[in-house]
């Protein structure tokens, strides 16, 4: 064969392996996104919010111990991590280990096997207001929502976020289970059948919304 054919048969052949190679790499997002990523191009997404119910450890007594550790609550996880030997942990859902009373804010943290989403869970509930008849808790939760990076030149990156979602209250009458905060003055009244003149006269002009503390705190009044 003659020699330069055979150098312009391999050229043609090199020339069209790159064009079908680019145009795999153009035409796959995939493709272009492994390959920024393994040339450094692109940056770690950041992530806006905190799993946390405050972003900075708090003193607390731990099942009334006198000794204080330094706390925080993980809305997100459903934990409480304490600092034990220089070192963050999580500690174990047991009953021996609750109520948790954050000194500075005067909050308790109790846990509780309580009602949610049809089921019945275990996990940390805060008091919010107490007498003798009954207990108000709260449940704090947060979610998080996963980010992602650019698809084009047209689009930008979405951080990823942690949310509060929407309180849950709950009730707990002296020696009785502990159930969700009523939404309606029916279900209210039928929870406090002796405290039905005052509940109705509480909520005459205000709709009963069982997420709003300040709701609730009318009601307090209304069934002290």
């Amino acid at each position: 064969m003659n020699k330069t054919y055979f150098i312009f048969i391999l050229f043609l052949s090199n020339k069209n392996f790159a064009q079908n190679g680019n145009a795999n790499v153009t035409n796959n997002n995939t493709n272009r996104e492994m390959l920024y990523m393994r040339s450094g191009y692109k940056s770690t997404i950041e992530t806006a919010g905190s799993p946390y119910l405050y972003p900075e450890y708090k003193k607390a007594s731990i099942a009334y111990n006198k000794t204080l550790v330094d706390m925080r609550y993980n809305a997100y996880k459903d934990e409480v991590e304490i600092i034990s030997n220089n070192q963050s942990i999580t500690i174990y859902k047991k009953l021996e280990y609750s109520p948790i009373h954050i000194i500075d804010s005067d909050e308790y943290i109790y846990l509780m096997e309580y009602p949610y989403d049809g089921k019945k869970v275990t996990g940390y509930l805060f008091e919010v207001r107490k007498n003798e008849e009954f207990t108000i808790f709260i449940k704090i939760s947060k979610t998080y929502n996963k980010g992602r990076y650019a698809q084009d030149s047209f689009d930008i990156d979405k951080a990823n976020s942690y949310e509060d979602l929407a309180d849950v209250f709950y009730i707990k009458k002296t020696n009785e289970e502990i159930v969700q905060m009523p939404s309606t003055k029916k279900k209210l009244i039928e929870l406090f059948p002796n405290k039905k003149i005052k509940i109705e006269q509480t909520i005459k002009e205000n709709k009963l919304d069982s997420r709003k503390l300040n709701v609730l705190s009318q009601i307090f009044r209304a069934l002290s």
